[in-house]
């Protein structure tokens, strides 16, 4: 099989964990999209989140494995047989958040997303090909892995890896300029500008491996190095008793262009030996998010009030607190841009391209928030539901998560 080809199918191989990422980092640690923190609080939030994927959406909207089948040739001869992926993959991260409010309309913050663990299984599949005279029969899946490794090349298992490795640092500052505006008092309605950018301090998939992913944000499809949001809430304390609050999110997400240094073929030289034509380095130019939220916060439970040194032993004070539980469903679109290869070979970047094509994808979350500072305990406890897999997107992975975090509000001045 020639190089070229070879190509081809390992790029539909490697860092096929790309979009988990996209769940696994949680909504800004205040719920509704133009909320502030008081002057001089802080707002700690630790979160575990579990991610899983096993599928995709392809170009024509569905659901299809993670990875395409890949054909194998005989060099200069007929075909082997097709590798069929069965890939699936699980993240296990923690996120550190923590959150100031320089003004009651203006406050800052920064995540850190540490990986606990990362797993990925091929789950390689066989379907013989042509007959192959030396053989008297076609290759069967033992015949192609003892040819494989008598090139050197070893049977892809499970990879692991990414056991505390640091993501990329997001960096935050949240304005609520509806506060200067009286008509948007009178009206219920708060709006804010919402500012994010990622320090690269993530490190890139391991090159040489067959299935690999990194903790960047491109690898890791979050968000984009630098995010623009415009958020709108609407409250009902006069018609709903502050039951109820609506909000939309618009945002748009700027990729910055990476260079990454080509794979040697050191550890798996016929499916990772790419450097003789696609050069020592390559670069990704990824494609930028544009999308939009809305969310619905539902109060089902606002729960006793007890006067508690948090409201300074004033129980009016402490009626002003988030009620007990507050249930939360939200709704996401994004789109996806075009992503764009830079290297020696034409036709390993269009073969790169082809995985990242336009498309979009639709994101549902549910969370139930639990918050005791009625009570006079200073703890927030939640759980989120997130998902990709409900709603058919196009070109994009199809992945579930799981969160349970707490938050810690805070204030010593």
């Amino acid at each position: 099989m020639s190089g070229a080809r070879r190509g081809i199918g390992i790029g539909r191989i490697a860092l096929i964990a790309g979009a988990v990422w996209a769940l696994l980092l949680p909504a800004p640690a205040l719920a509704g999209f133009a909320e502030t923190l008081p002057k001089g609080s802080f707002l700690l939030d630790l979160s575990y989140n579990y991610s899983w994927l096993s599928s995709a959406w392809d170009n024509s909207g569905n659901k299809g494995p993670l990875i395409d089948a890949i054909e194998r040739y005989e060099p200069g001869g007929g075909k082997q047989g097709t590798l069929i992926p069965d890939a699936d993959v699980v993240y296990q991260i923690t996120v550190f958040q923590l959150q100031y409010g320089i003004f009651d309309w203006l406050s800052l913050g920064i995540g850190i997303p540490l990986v606990v663990r990362t797993g990925i299984t091929p789950h390689l599949k066989w379907v013989p090909g042509d007959y192959q005279p030396q053989l008297g029969r076609a290759y069967s899946e033992a015949d192609f892995w003892q040819w494989a490794e008598s090139m050197g090349q070893p049977r892809p298992g499970k990879w692991v890896g990414n056991e505390g490795a640091l993501g990329d640092i997001v960096l935050g500052v949240r304005l609520r300029w509806s506060d200067w505006i009286g008509a948007f008092k009178e009206a219920q309605v708060a709006g804010a500008l919402t500012v994010t950018g990622a320090l690269p301090t993530g490190r890139q998939a391991d090159r040489e491996e067959v299935v690999a992913a990194g903790t960047t944000m491109w690898d890791l499809q979050t968000q984009g190095d630098l995010g623009v949001h415009l958020g709108f809430d609407r409250t009902f304390q006069k018609e709903l008793d502050d039951r109820l609050t609506l909000g939309v999110d618009l945002f748009y997400e700027w990729f910055a262009t990476h260079r990454y240094q080509t794979p040697t073929g050191e550890r798996n030289p016929l499916l990772m030996n790419f450097q003789s034509y696609v050069g020592t380095s390559y670069t990704i130019d990824p494609g930028d998010y544009l999308g939009a939220s809305v969310q619905a916060d539902v109060v089902p439970w606002k729960g006793p009030v007890r006067a508690s040194w948090i409201s300074k032993g004033d129980a009016v004070r402490a009626a002003a607190f988030p009620p007990l539980l507050t249930l939360s469903l939200r709704y996401t679109f994004t789109y996806l841009g075009q992503t764009r290869y830079h290297s020696m070979s034409d036709l390993w970047d269009y073969t790169q391209e082809d995985r990242w094509r336009p498309g979009y994808k639709n994101a549902i979350s549910a969370t139930a928030m639990f918050s005791f500072l009625r009570l006079g305990a200073p703890l927030q406890i939640y759980v989120t539901y997130r998902s990709l897999s409900l709603i058919p997107g196009r070109n994009a992975r199809a992945s579930d998560v799981i969160t349970a975090g707490v938050r810690i509000p805070a204030k010593f001045w």
